[in-house]
């Protein structure tokens, strides 16, 4: 059983998770049950985080105040879980360490932690998990969490009316109930080790039950809203009846975008923010050689790709996105976009080193010959292939140049669109035929299938459908032969490799700015700035 080692439940790292009373690992938990899905931690990925940080030596000191410079915002930011998009989002509500709260949480290394929950085991055959629930634990308000506001907070993702991001993942979920004063059970319909992880990531957050309007939320988490303007700013202070004794640090945290990437370091290097999401280019060496602030990198599978909407010409024809995978340079992309902070792609969404990576597949380069073939294949001749990038898609804007100074050598007449942040993800990206997106890791390889490229997922941009694919993304979740389960994976890399909907160039680490006093931040490859979980953990040094 995970259990709590610390009954005044602080903010340490601690091995939850043993058998026989000995701390295993993530990848070690996976394999005690069936259905183990490819996690990212049992893999390595995590285990390669790092930050270019001063190690932390002081104790934590309460106060102050923290600004963060956000790289976009829009007019559909929320505190809604369920359809939480961007990095703006994730902090203000999906992540533990703002309004709300979850079941657990995640570690560095990839560990479910008990939050909410101080304890959770499996029934021994992966189908039942049992959660037994903190005492004590009150909503802003004053009124006390319910087991029922548990169970709501989880099958609200059911529900028709709820648009919500985690629809996939709910979808094995056959009941949650209350069994008990403190105790919460979820039935599965298939066998999923994941299930803890799962309940720690930006949609799973707890709310009263009956609650769908978030303009005025009320949760467990360490802050309440103060301001609130969606796409303009967002500042929280410190809930005084959060239940973890002495947190949060900060009393308050501010959050507002600065969408030039430049412009974002500078304010960091002047003193006007603390923190900043999303440095890039020459700004990593300013950072690097600053006396009052320094890049904060994370070695992370996340990825900025070009997709195509297979909904509509001309991305309807693979052979015109095969034409594409064949352009890109991954080399150059690697070496001049990206700077070095990252690793080679090869059209789909397993990073290299991974057992479920098919390195029986050609590893693409730019080949200007195969991409003339399949271009003179799909028909589009000399028309117009318009290409949407913006800044709101991290390095997009950089690939997208690329491609274009490629495609006059084939005759291809791409045409490149910048598109405005603040709307980029709410107006183009899945309603326009060629178009960048940028996603960050999830926990486990088989929660970012579901959610991008299963038939109907929130985030298939692509409106890709494939039952083939489908029927593989579900086996791989509950197959619990190890080589069975590669096996499954290849077939799936196969697929999305040869789609023609997914050029992929390349794996890009997170790199943040933090200043010097910023202290407690950790790195979570899952997204940028520790994960976005940081807010109850960091403090203000002097």
């Amino acid at each position: 059983m995970a259990s709590e080692k610390d009954s005044k439940r602080n903010n340490e790292n601690i091995d939850l998770v043993s058998a026989g009373g000995r701390p295993i690992s993530r990848r070690q938990f996976g394999g005690l049950l069936l259905g183990a899905g490819a996690s990212l931690a049992g893999w390595g990925v995590f285990q390669t985080a790092y930050a270019a940080t001063a190690a932390t030596s002081s104790e934590p000191k309460k106060g102050g105040r923290v600004r963060i410079a956000l790289n976009s915002q829009g007019a559909n930011d929320t505190f809604d879980g369920a359809r939480a998009l961007n990095p703006g989002d994730f902090i203000r509500c999906a992540s533990i360490a703002s309004i709300f709260s979850y079941l657990t949480r995640m570690d560095v290394d990839g560990k479910a932690l008990p939050e909410v929950a101080e304890s959770f085991e499996s029934s021994g055959n992966g189908k039942e998990w049992i959660f037994k629930i903190a005492k004590g634990i009150v909503y802003s308000d004053g009124s006390p969490l319910k087991m029922e506001d548990i169970v709501f907070s989880i099958l609200r993702h059911q529900e028709k009316q709820v648009v919500s991001s985690a629809k996939q993942l709910v979808a094995n979920i056959k009941t949650v109930k209350v069994d008990g004063p403190q105790t919460i059970v979820v039935e599965l319909l298939e066998p999923d080790a994941d299930i803890p992880v799962t309940l720690s990531t930006s949609p799973f957050t707890i709310v009263k039950s009956g609650t769908y309007d978030f303009s005025k939320p009320i949760g467990t988490g360490p802050f309440v809203i103060k301001e609130f303007t969606p796409g303009v700013r967002t500042i929280c202070v410190r809930n005084d009846k959060y239940w973890k004794s002495g947190q949060p640090y900060i009393d308050e945290f501010e959050m507002f975008p600065i969408v030039d990437q430049v412009a974002r370091a500078n304010a960091l290097l002047s003193g006007d923010v603390q923190m900043a999401i999303d440095i890039r280019g020459p700004s990593i060496a300013q950072l690097k050689a600053s006396a009052t602030a320094q890049p904060f990198i994370t070695k992370a599978p996340r990825y900025t790709a070009i997709q195509g909407a297979v909904n509509m010409a001309p991305a309807n024809n693979p052979n015109l996105g095969l034409a594409l995978s064949y352009l890109i340079d991954r080399e150059r992309v690697l070496r001049t976009s990206l700077l070095g902070n990252g690793v080679i792609a090869n059209d789909f969404p397993i990073i290299s080193g991974s057992p479920y990576c098919n390195t029986a597949l050609e590893q693409r380069k730019a080949d200007p010959d195969k991409a003339k073939f399949y271009l003179a294949k799909s028909g589009v001749g000399k028309n117009r292939v318009p290409l949407h990038v913006s800044d709101a898609s991290a390095f997009s804007v950089d690939i997208g140049q690329i491609l274009q100074r490629e495609a006059t050598n084939i005759g291809l007449n791409l045409d490149l669109k910048r598109e405005p942040a603040d709307s980029y993800w709410s107006a183009v990206v899945g309603k326009r035929p060629f178009f960048a997106t940028t996603f960050n890791p999830r926990p486990t390889y088989n929660i970012l299938l579901n959610l991008t490229w299963k038939t109907g997922a929130p985030w298939n941009f692509s409106h890709y459908s494939n039952p083939a694919l489908d029927t593989l993304i579900d086996q791989a979740r509950a197959t619990v032969d190890e080589p069975k389960r590669i096996a499954i994976y290849h077939e799936i890399d196969a697929i999305l490799h040869n789609s023609g909907a997914l050029i992929l160039p390349a794996f890009i680490n997170f790199v943040d700015g933090l200043s010097n006093r910023v202290k407690g931040l950790k790195p979570l490859p899952i997204a940028p700035m520790g994960g976005c979980f940081f807010t109850d953990q960091i403090w203000l040094d002097s």
